[in-house]
């Protein structure tokens, strides 16, 4: 079915959905009644066992009156997937976009629930020290996987770094951390990838001794 040459998606009888277009760094939103997704195929987001999870699809929409889809945007579809849009294109027919989006997730049920904490800081009269925690986020997606084993030269003590991979982005700090379901608590380190649209974000950790 060549969907370009379709007056209106309405005559579209199978496969229609409504959605909703969400902007960028917004909370305005605009409900498309009538929206054809078509060629989803779905990979692995970064090395994980199949639990990072990449969706590819290209989406037509109908947006109606001056509404038109940018690039960064999410279409919210009816079962709640979130898929960024990464491009669009006019198509000839007037009010008809063509969205090729991505939806990136951690897999339900198989990756880790993770807190992320905020320390309280407090002047102690010699300098400042964190005398608390507050959650920031709690229980989110997550998949934890290992990544090195370093060495301290003066003091022979090993440390264990890790990858946490995010299903969403946050904005993060540098003394920020990381508080796994079983309470192993993991110290940020960097954080890379938070500003893209197309990636996981993905925080590298070292984990705290018990």
């Amino acid at each position: 079915m060549n969907l370009e040459n379709i007056a209106d998606l309405a005559d579209v009888v199978d496969g229609l959905e409504s959605i909703v277009l969400r902007r960028r760094d917004s909370t305005a939103t605009f409900d498309v009644p009538a929206a054809c997704r078509l060629r989803v195929v779905c990979s692995e987001a970064e090395p994980s066992e199949g639990i990072a999870v990449e969706a590819n699809a290209v989406w037509y929409l109908q947006p109606g009156g001056a509404v038109v889809p940018q690039v960064g945007d999410r279409i919210v579809d009816a079962e709640g997937g979130q898929w960024t849009v990464l491009g669009t294109e006019k198509s000839k027919l007037l009010n008809r976009w063509k969205c090729t989006t991505r939806e990136l997730r951690i897999a339900y049920g198989c990756g880790e629930r993770v807190d992320i904490e905020r320390a309280i800081w407090q002047d102690s009269g010699s300098g400042p020290v964190i005398v608390g925690w507050y959650h920031l986020a709690t229980a989110l997606p997550a998949r934890i996987q290992p990544w090195e084993l370093t060495r301290d030269s003066e003091t022979g003590e090993t440390h264990a770094r890790f990858r946490i991979l995010l299903g969403e982005s946050f904005p993060l700090e540098p003394d920020d951390r990381f508080v796994a379901s079983d309470g192993t608590i993991y110290r940020l380190e960097s954080y890379q990838q938070a500003d893209r649209i197309d990636r996981l974000p993905v925080a590298e950790v070292v984990r705290e001794s018990a």
